[in-house]
C-alpha cells in the first residue's frame, strides 16, 4: 500500500483520507459550497439567503420598532438628562447646550452598544427582531460603529423623517439599509434564528426591560414638564379678590382644604397642597410687627403636630413685599409632613402662606411650591 501526497493508492483507485477533507480545502471539487476555487462554510451567505424571503413586513417591524426607540430615547433619556443637568446646576432652566451634547452623546452610544453587544435595542426587543452579521450572530462593535454613524443620515427624524432608510429596506433584495449594507448586516427575525439565537435574547430581556421602564418614568416626567411650560398657568384669586397666587395648568382650586383660607388649591396627582391666610392689620394693636406675627403662626402650627421640628428661619422678599420663610417637620396621624411656611406683610395685611406635602417628597416639590409662593401679588398691581 503506497501513499503519494497524501492519496491511499489501492487496487488502482485512490481515496481521500478523511483528515485530507477538511486540512487540505483545495483538493475539494467547486460546486455549491465552494467560491473562487476553494472551499467556503455557507454560514456567512445564510442570514443574506434569509433576508431574500422577507415580504413588508420586515419593513413595517422595523419602522415600529424605531418609533419605540424614538419616543423612549427623546422622551424617556431626554428627561433623564433634564432632569439630571437639571438638579447638578440647582437651577430651574438647565444650560441647554451641555443637555443636547449629553443627548446627542447618549443617544450615539444606545444604539452603538446595545446593538453591537446584543444586536437588539428595546424596540427591536419588544417587535422580535435582530441585528446580525452574516452568521446570524451579534454584529460586534465594529460593524454596530459603521451602522450607528450612518444611522445619522438615513434614519435621522430630520431628514424627511427617517425615508431614505425605509426605501432602502422596501427595495433592497436583503430589505437593508445604507447601514446594513456598509457594515453587511441584516436585520431578521430572532423566531428564525434557531434556539441558540432565543437563548441570548433571555440574557438581555431582564436589563432591557428595566431600562424601558426607567425610560417611560422619565418620559412622563419630560411630557408633564414640557406641557407644564407651555399651558398657560392659572391665577387663582382671594375670596375678596385683593390677592392673588399663579400656579401650574395641574393645580386646582379645592376650598374644603381649609374653609378658613382665602386661598386653597392642591396638585392632587402629586400631592401637593397650599393655602393662603390673610388677616388684616388693623386686628393688630400698633406694636406687632412681622417677627411677631411669625412666631404666633410657628407656635400655632408647632401645636398641631406630633414631634415638631423647626428650620431655621430666611428672611426674603416676595414680589417685594418683607417676608420670612422656614420650614416645620412633624407627624400628622402618623404621616410624616414637611411644610414651607411664609410670613408676608404687605401695607394692609399680614399673609401666611402654608404649603406642604408628604415629607418623603418635599425635596422634590419645594422647587414648584416655592415658585406659586413667590407668585403672590395684590391683584391691583396687575
Amino acid at each position: 500500500m503506497l501513499y503519494l501526497n497524501g492519496i491511499k493508492l489501492t487496487s488502482g483507485v485512490y481515496h481521500l483520507e478523511e483528515h485530507d477533507v477538511t486540512n487540505n480545502p483545495s483538493i475539494v471539487a467547486p460546486g455549491p459550497y465552494a467560491a473562487n476555487g476553494g472551499y467556503h462554510r455557507r454560514e456567512p451567505g445564510k442570514m443574506a439567503v434569509l433576508s431574500e424571503t422577507y415580504g413588508a413586513s420586515i419593513f413595517f417591524r422595523r419602522w415600529a420598532a424605531w418609533m419605540i426607540d424614538f419616543i423612549l430615547i427623546v422622551f424617556g433619556y431626554g428627561g433623564l438628562v433634564y432632569f439630571t443637568a437639571k438638579k447638578v446646576s440647582e437651577a430651574e432652566t438647565p444650560n441647554m447646550g451641555m443637555v443636547v451634547i449629553l443627548f446627542l452623546i447618549g443617544s450615539f452610544c444606545y444604539y452603538l452598544l446595545l446593538e453591537g453587544l446584543t444586536g437588539y435595542t428595546l424596540g427591536k426587543f419588544v417587535l422580535r427582531i435582530q441585528v446580525v452579521n452574516g452568521e446570524g450572530r451579534p454584529p460586534g462593535m465594529v460593524k454596530s460603529l459603521i451602522r450607528t454613524l450612518i444611522h445619522l443620515i438615513d434614519t435621522n427624524p430630520l431628514l424627511f423623517f427617517g425615508l431614505p432608510a425605509g426605501l432602502c429596506v422596501l427595495v433592497t433584495p436583503q430589505k437593508q439599509r445604507i447601514g446594513d449594507m456598509a457594515a453587511n448586516t441584516y436585520v431578521v427575525k430572532v423566531r428564525d434564528l434557531g434556539k441558540a439565537g432565543r437563548k441570548k435574547t433571555a440574557i438581555f430581556a431582564g436589563t432591557i426591560i428595566l431600562m424601558t421602564i426607567i425610560s417611560i418614568v422619565f418620559a412622563v416626567s419630560l411630557i408633564s414638564t414640557l406641557i407644564t411650560q407651555i399651558v398657560k398657568p392659572e391665577v387663582f384669586t382671594s375670596k375678596d379678590d385683593q390677592f392673588a397666587v399663579t400656579a401650574p395648568w395641574n393645580w386646582s382650586r379645592d376650598d374644603t382644604i381649609n374653609e378658613d383660607a382665602d386661598i386653597s388649591i392642591k396638585n392632587e396627582f402629586t400631592e401637593r397642597y397650599l393655602i393662603v391666610l390673610s388677616e388684616p392689620k388693623s386686628d393688630f394693636d400698633s406694636s406687632m410687627t412681622l417677627q411677631n406675627y411669625k412666631g404666633i403662626i410657628e407656635d400655632h402650627l408647632v401645636s398641631g403636630i406630633m414631634a415638631p421640628e423647626l428650620g431655621n428661619p430666611s428672611d426674603i422678599e416676595v414680589n417685594g413685599y418683607p417676608a420670612i420663610e422656614f420650614t416645620l417637620k412633624g407627624e400628622v396621624e402618623g404621616t410624616p409632613i414637611m411644610y414651607n411656611v411664609t410670613t408676608i406683610e404687605t401695607p394692609s395685611h399680614y399673609h401666611q402662606v402654608l404649603a406642604w406635602t408628604y415629607a418623603s417628597r418635599y425635596n422634590r416639590a419645594q422647587q414648584e411650591l416655592r415658585k406659586i409662593r413667590d407668585s403672590f401679588h395684590e391683584m391691583n398691581m396687575l
